[in-house]
């Protein structure tokens, strides 16, 4: 990847400094003011308190008791909220470039990252190191991919399935009706793999099958809206946990699928769409997404990548989807499907949170919940990460003002704390 030659040298030369002194266990940071991720008004003058690398006390300056041997960082005047999560990342299938893209994501506040198709043999070696408190890079997540045999001649998949033909190893796999489905969710389970992705040219009679196969074992259930020749409301009824790419939600109201993904003049996002032909208000479209919200599945948008990897048309197509669902009351994580050199900063869900609120009329505490919270949530991980509560695993940001009152203070950024290490960026030095 083009950005891999930018980062190297910041990863290289060690983006941080600080973290958890010897002798001590806990952590308190004082006077802040709390945005705890789940869009409840901010708690001004308070105490996070962690200790071995969990929250184990929140509140008032007042109420909350300080351990004597505490580290206490004095954070009056800024702003504490969950870690981010970037919910949709495609990395780069050589080490070290994944390691400098995960050091840089750090660097900005995003402690967590959800690969959505990659080579998760390599990830499966790394993941480890990017769990460890003390690594300075984001969490690593994963899937393995599946797929029909006919979608398996995809040039992205080059180099990133060991020398090995894509659609035959355990995290690229060509499904069929004959498939063993416990069979592979237990091969992808072995790699590390927390989802499996199900991604274009399967049957509806196979996508019904594979969602009871993976949460039977575990392992979440992660789609795009269509899985040629598959529509939205056949993947939403089979019980994925969340769904990518609210432009392709478009297809429901075609009147034929391609059968395959590789159709006709095809773009990253597959054959060219009706974007000119299917309203976003059109029964159709509006019936699938009252089944997400009955079902509760999650809208992974990646409205910012849009204008980009399509069109201006599928943009605006993809916007007023997704403010259409956030209406509906539909939960939307944040996840950018866009490389780091496309941005200024090499943080692209900056980004896709601003367009989430510029373009699809998201609130910035929504957006600030869809990029910690509901991030959680789509990896599957809401029971140790985003949110500022007791017992959550101390994965937090630090911010210098306040986000609620402009996004874009997102990117002023004093401390990244992973698992109650405490990290300065380079960049606030």
């Amino acid at each position: 990847m083009r950005w891999a030659l930018v980062v190297v040298s910041l990863a290289l030369s060690g983006c941080f400094q600080g973290g958890q002194p010897t002798g001590s266990t806990s952590l308190a940071l004082t006077g802040a003011s709390i945005i705890d991720g789940t869009g409840t008004p901010p708690q001004a003058d308070s105490v996070v308190l962690v200790r071995d690398g969990h929250i184990v006390d929140v509140g008032p300056t007042s109420r909350v008791v300080i351990p004597r041997d505490a580290r206490v960082i004095d954070v009056m005047g800024k702003y504490v909220l969950p870690g981010l999560v970037d919910a949709h990342v495609h990395l780069d299938p050589k080490r070290s470039a994944v390691e400098s893209y995960l050091q840089l994501q750090f660097e900005g506040g995003v402690t967590a990252v959800r690969d959505m198709a990659g080579d998760s043999f390599l990830y499966s070696q790394m993941r480890s190191t990017t769990h460890e408190a003390s690594a300075k890079m984001s969490r690593l997540y994963y899937s393995a991919t599946w797929a029909g045999p006919s979608y398996w001649n995809d040039r992205r998949w080059v180099g990133s399935t060991q020398g090995k033909a894509p659609g035959t190893v355990a995290w690229a796999r060509a499904i069929d009706p004959s498939s063993d489905l416990t069979a592979e969710v237990a091969a992808a389970r072995a790699l590390g793999a927390t989802g499996i992705k199900v991604y274009s040219d399967l049957q509806p009679d196979v996508v019904s099958r594979i969602p009871a196969a993976a949460h039977a074992q575990g392992l979440r259930v992660w789609s795009h809206p269509v899985v040629f020749p598959t529509k939205p409301s056949q993947v939403v009824r089979s019980g994925v946990d969340v769904i990518s790419h609210a432009a392709l939600f478009v297809w429901e109201g075609a009147t034929r699928l391609p059968v395959t993904y590789h159709t006709g003049t095809f773009t990253d996002f597959g054959p060219p769409a009706p974007y000119d032909s299917v309203p976003v208000q059109s029964q159709a479209v509006i019936a699938v997404l009252e089944e997400m919200k009955r079902r509760s599945v999650l809208l992974d948008a990646t409205v910012s990548t849009i204008p980009h990897s399509v069109s201006d048309e599928a943009a605006r197509w993809a916007y007023e989807l997704t403010a259409t669902a956030r209406q509906m009351g539909i939960a939307i994580v944040a996840g950018t499907d866009r490389d780091a050199f496309e941005t200024d900063d090499g943080i692209p869900l900056y980004g896709e949170l601003e367009a989430l609120i510029d373009k699809c009329g998201l609130t910035t505490g929504e957006a600030i919940t869809a990029a910690t919270l509901n991030g959680a949530r789509a990896l599957g991980v809401e029971k140790e990460f985003g949110t500022i509560e007791k017992g959550r695993v101390a994965d937090l940001i630090v911010v210098d003002a306040n986000p609620l009152s402009d996004i874009k203070n997102l990117r002023r950024v004093a401390y990244v704390i992973k698992g109650g290490y405490v990290h300065e960026p380079a960049r606030h030095r």
